[in-house]
């Protein structure tokens, strides 16, 4: 899946020049997707994100946030645990999300993100092996589901339980580390 998006991408690409998130273009080289002469440049994963915080009962709007709102520590979700935060970014396209929220939650303790994985059904095994393999589900279960009327896997992971998470990152570090699994999680999808 990831290939086919990725090649798409490189033969789109004008004036000999792509912009590739790190995962792509460790992914495209490994795989001998690029062309000779094609200039890499580094694309930042949130420069076009739309970043909103919504109040988690009611799901009202409370304000829509610059992307300097990445640089602020997770733990402002567990200061104002009321809320959540909502990140769209068309990186996510080459991963099949189309968003993923993420909140604090207080009945465990934990950070949370939920996000819609638009990838067919028959993926249940391959998916469930590799958060098995990526999450210490000893601790805490993640939660999966497909939702057929929407083609989608609903997931719903506690972020403290995925391998190389520290409680001291910030909102953007919190979303790269998801962006970085999911990536990893289609590259194991054929």
């Amino acid at each position: 899946m990831i290939t086919n998006k990725l090649t798409k991408k490189i033969e789109e690409a004008t004036n000999n020049e792509i912009t590739l998130t790190m995962e792509e273009k460790d992914f495209a080289e490994k795989n001998l997707l690029l062309p000779e002469g094609l200039n890499i440049l580094p694309q930042d994963l949130f420069n076009d994100a739309i970043i909103e915080r919504y109040n988690k009962e009611t799901d009202e709007l409370i304000a829509k946030e610059p992307t300097s709102f990445l640089q602020t520590p997770a733990s402002y979700l567990k200061d104002n645990m009321q809320e959540y935060v909502y990140l769209e970014a068309n990186m996510l396209d080459v991963v099949s999300v189309d968003a993923i929220a993420v909140e604090y939650d207080e009945v465990f303790e934990v950070y949370t993100a939920m996000f819609g994985l638009f990838i067919p059904k028959k993926y249940t095994a391959e998916i469930r092996a590799f958060l098995d393999e990526h999450y210490n589900s000893e601790k805490m279960q993640y939660s999966i589901m497909f939702a057929g009327n929407e083609g989608l896997w609903e997931i719903n992971l506690p972020i403290n339980y995925i391998k190389g998470f520290d409680d001291s990152f910030t909102m953007e570090e919190v979303y790269q580390l998801l962006y970085s699994l999911i990536f990893k999680l289609m590259t194991n999808i054929k």
